[in-house]
Order: C-alpha cells, then structure tokens, then sequence
C-alpha cells in the first residue's frame, strides 16, 4: 500500500529495510522519498571514493613510445 502525504510534509519516520529500523525519510510531492540516514551514507561513500587519489599513469618502459 502507497500511502500519501500533506503537500506541507517535508519529513517522516517509516521502516527502512537496508537499516531494519524505523528512521526518518524525506517526502517529495506526497510521496515518500528515501531514507535520510541511507541518503547520507552513500553520499559520503561518494565523496569518499571521489576524494582517492587517482593512480599515476604508467609510463612507457623503454620511452619514446616507436
């Protein structure tokens, strides 16, 4: 069952499978959204994995590249 909110409600508490507990979720046009907390940990996961430094490129081994 889908159910719909107020047009002013910005925020509940519903179940969240992947945390397995009651946490709040965000409410976009009526309906609810994603949970806050799972939200926030893949967006520091993100920016974690964004902030690694890259691996330098490997040079040729002899140079000149012929």
């Amino acid at each position: 069952m889908v159910q719909h909110y107020t047009l002013s409600t910005v925020e509940t508490s519903e179940w969240c499978n992947k945390c397995g507990k009651h946490t709040p979720h965000r409410v976009a046009g009526r309906k609810l959204g994603c949970c806050i907390p799972c939200w926030d940990r893949s967006k520091a996961e993100s920016d974690a994995e964004k902030a690694k430094p890259k691996p330098a490129e490997q040079q040729d081994l002899f140079g000149g590249g012929e």
